[in-house]
């Protein structure tokens, strides 16, 4: 008996993909993209001048060690006006031992981020790109489907009255 409900169930299943999917073409994409472009675009208006908060110093190069082609730089953080030193952070794999560079420390981290550090707009770029195309495609799907169902009504006979 069992046997005989599940065909039965996995039939109704089957047969409401095709509405699922005309769902999440037809309202899902379109809203998910003008998201992604609000989003994006509320980005690049924000955040594209954004500079990483925290103090500015100078960080020196205080240990540099590779070991199979694993590099690790550690070195002392001091503040612009001299108040803040802190030691034992990590820095960029590729400074050298000595060097000396502009970055800025947040006191919850244990790294540095070197200067000039802006925040870098490509994902968002590719996204509002991708939205854009995913929504103009929507649209030329849209437009197709109005002109065959255009084409539908005009081509059909009256009806019998």
């Amino acid at each position: 008996m069992t046997a005989a409900v599940t065909p039965a169930t996995s039939a109704r299943g089957v047969d409401r993909l095709p509405s699922v999917a005309a769902a999440l073409f037809w309202i899902v994409l379109p809203v998910l993209c003008v998201l992604m472009l609000w989003h994006g675009s509320s980005q690049l208006a924000t955040r594209i001048q954004d500079v990483p908060s925290g103090t500015r110093g100078d960080f020196v190069v205080t240990t540099h060690n590779c070991q199979q082609k694993l590099c690790i730089t550690g070195g002392t953080f001091t503040s612009d006006d001299k108040k803040l030193v802190a030691k034992d952070l990590l820095g960029v794999y590729r400074w050298r031992m000595g060097t000396k560079h502009r970055v800025v420390y947040n006191l919850d981290a244990a790294d540095v981020i070197p200067l000039p550090a802006q925040w870098d707009p490509t994902s968002a770029i590719l996204g509002i790109a991708g939205a854009a195309v995913l929504l103009g495609l929507w649209g030329w799907c849209l437009r197709a489907a109005v002109r065959r169902a255009r084409t539908r009504v005009v081509g059909s006979d009256p009806p019998n009255g």
